[in-house]
């Protein structure tokens, strides 16, 4: 007999912790870079963006909790829920317009080191949420083996 179990699926909180780690590391490990070239304007322009990446992850995870909290409090249905989202995701999107009409603007900034920035926290997330999953599934395959 098999017990089943949820897969792992991490709290947003602790995921959101999670890659602003691993975010931070990326960035100090990106410094030197800049330290030894300090006017590459690839390399400032990616850490920018990841510091506007991981910004806009921590606004999506507010907005998230607060649908949570207001879930909880009154009885909500999809479709208000659906433009609750949605408020949310035009603040965040014009962040990262804004952001990168800036780096096109400038020219301290790359615009391809900016865009590659944005883009880290969330294959950070993604990667590190499907390494759970899999060492879950694989590690419960040993298991059911023995």
């Amino acid at each position: 007999m098999r017990l089943q179990r949820p897969a792992p699926i991490r709290n947003i909180d602790q995921q959101l912790t999670r890659t602003k780690r691993f975010m931070i590391l990326v960035i100090i490990l990106t410094l030197p870079g800049l330290i030894i070239n300090p006017g590459d304007t690839l390399i400032l322009g990616f850490i920018v963006g990841g510091i506007f990446g991981i910004i806009n992850c921590i606004l999506l995870v507010k907005r998230m909790n607060s649908l949570m909290e207001l879930m909880k409090q009154t009885d909500i249905n999809q479709k208000r829920a659906k433009a609750f989202m949605r408020a949310g995701f035009y603040p965040r999107m014009a962040l990262i317009v804004g952001i990168i009409a800036l780096a096109g603007r400038v020219d301290f900034l790359s615009i391809y080191g900016v865009g590659a920035g944005l883009l880290v926290p969330t294959v950070i997330t993604v990667v590190d949420a499907n390494l759970a999953l899999y060492r879950y599934y694989t590690a419960r395959d040993a298991v059911d083996k023995i």
